[in-house]
């Protein structure tokens, strides 16, 4: 859904929204395309470091610790 990037987020990642909220940020409001790195990892190796599942992690294990 382009126009309601929040849901389409929280379907994949149910607990962004509390971990946003308790950071003050917020979603955008739409998203308007995803890019796909897997041409980049079949020509030339690059794989990402971080994904947005590694960002939520570090933000659920840092409200952990607080």
């Amino acid at each position: 859904m382009i126009a309601d990037a929040s849901s389409v987020v929280a379907h994949y990642f149910p607990e962004f929204p509390a971990l946003y909220a308790r950071k003050g940020w917020t979603m955008f409001s739409s998203i308007d395309r995803v890019y796909d790195a897997s041409r980049a990892r079949d020509r030339l190796g690059f794989v990402c470091k971080t994904s947005f599942a590694d960002v939520i992690a570090a933000l659920a294990a840092d409200e952990g610790a607080a």
